[in-house]
């Protein structure tokens, strides 16, 4: 059997039941962001950690490019394979295989909403939090980082007691951070460079039934984060981010949540004690409130948002930078940066809480989280999307103005990930970038 230039021929039976495609129009791969085109050889739909260790293993051997991917919700390429490579699916891996008052293990292609679903039914909630948007696979947030507006407790890699991995040469390890810890580290956060990761297991903790939701609207974004600075010092919100789109462009909408029992609600009195703000508030299911960026996304993905342009830029940044960084960066963000689901978003989390080197994060006892996610749904503007992909690059490049360096290495980027891995004797490697950089910018970490 024959794909294109790569020669299929000697590729082994898949002992798990899985799937080889190589012909027909899914073998055209892009992801949520359509900027790059990919036509692998072969897409593999495994239906068990075995069958991606024999294709890995016969890549290896035959010097075929491998890559991973779920729902494709980078918006740079990087989870696509190179053309003539072989391409994994793992949103064939979705078994879940155990909830319990502490974890859940999960194969790689479970959704974060299945995860959240099911851990809430027992009154649960991922430790780390979820990330905002919820279709997407668990491996592939692994693979990115993933970020949740829970500020207490890093990024969703933080939270991760175990994985199991199919390195590049097709050994099958079980890794946690005191066996393989070397791999455990660098699979995590780290766009499948070192292994793809197969099934994992999440720290949950209780959570209660309900949450009160609270939305305080402001003309000014400095007035916002200020705001923010406040409730992070008082330590008793459980969410908390800021964000801003079209049509209300100079409204920004500082939303945190309390979860708490009905018969125990929270006193908003207290919560607010020195702060100039009335908020709108509701009580909602943790349920409901988990899903609800789903929800708000539902009718524009069925109208076909999936398909447009998207350029993505995120950024970390220190506390001490971001006051200067908004102040040079708002008056350059126009109309044409933000719609209906063009987004911006502002999430501050405390330094402490990560842990995992896949992520680079700044020194400082808070970091902020800045997005911007455009898109091109109604733009007409023929230099949109050359414009935006520049001014993406000019950030990527610029040197170490709003943040002092850190000491974790970076693993993301807006490139491929062929500009990540490197070829090496046992098969494919991290390759970290020489850089001082330290505004960092994370186009492949998993959306809210």
């Amino acid at each position: 059997m024959h794909s294109g230039t790569t020669d299929l021929s000697t590729f082994p039976a898949l002992p798990g039941g899985g799937s080889l495609v190589t012909d027909g129009d899914e073998l055209h791969a892009s992801d949520l962001g359509n900027l790059v085109d990919r036509r692998p050889a072969a897409i593999l739909h495994p239906r068990s950690t075995a069958d991606v260790a024999v294709t890995a293993a016969w890549c290896a051997r035959n010097g075929v490019p491998l890559r991973a991917h779920g729902t494709l919700h980078t918006t740079g390429g990087q989870a696509l394979c190179s053309s003539g490579g072989v391409q994994v699916d793992t949103r064939s891996l979705d078994l879940i295989h155990a909830i319990t008052d502490e974890h859940a293990e999960v194969e790689a292609g479970v959704l974060l909403r299945d995860v959240v679903w099911h851990a809430w039914l027992r009154g649960l909630r991922m430790t780390s939090g979820p990330t905002g948007y919820l279709q997407l696979t668990t491996g592939g947030v692994l693979s990115v980082g993933g970020i949740s507006s829970v500020h207490g407790e890093g990024a969703i890699i933080d939270r991760v007691q175990a994985v199991e991995v199919v390195t590049p040469t097709g050994a099958v390890r079980w890794c946690t951070p005191q066996r393989n810890s070397a791999l455990f580290r660098a699979v995590l956060g780290g766009l499948g460079c070192a292994g793809i990761i197969t099934r994992a297991r999440l720290a949950l903790t209780p959570v209660p039934p309900r949450a009160r939701v609270y939305d305080a609207h402001f003309s000014s974004l400095q007035e916002a984060v200020d705001t923010a600075r406040v409730l992070i010092g008082h330590d008793e919100v459980d969410d908390l981010l800021i964000r801003w789109y079209a049509p209300h462009r100079d409204r920004y909408q500082l939303r945190f949540s309390a979860y708490h029992h009905p018969d125990r609600p929270p006193d908003d009195a207290h919560l607010l004690r020195g702060l100039d703000v009335r908020p709108q508030t509701w009580d909602i299911s943790y349920w409901e409130f988990a899903i609800s960026t789903d929800t708000r996304y539902e009718p524009f993905v069925t109208a076909g948002w999936n398909r447009v342009h998207k350029v993505w830029a995120d950024y970390f940044l220190p506390d001490r930078a971001l006051d200067g960084f908004l102040a040079a960066t708002m008056p350059e963000v126009t109309e044409l940066d933000l719609s209906e689901t063009s987004i911006g978003l502002l999430f501050p989390h405390r330094r402490s809480s990560f842990t995992r080197p896949g992520l680079r994060v700044p020194d400082d006892d808070l970091v902020w989280l800045f997005d911007l996610l455009s898109d091109g749904v109604g733009q007409t503007d023929p230099f949109w999307l050359p414009d935006r992909l520049r001014r993406n690059r000019a950030g990527a490049a610029a040197p170490s103005r709003w943040a002092a360096p850190s000491t974790r290495s970076a693993r993301t980027s807006t490139r491929t990930p062929t500009n990540w891995c490197s070829p090496t004797r046992s098969g494919w490697s991290p390759r970290t970038r020489a850089s001082g950089e330290s505004v960092l910018q994370v186009m492949s970490r998993g959306f809210r």
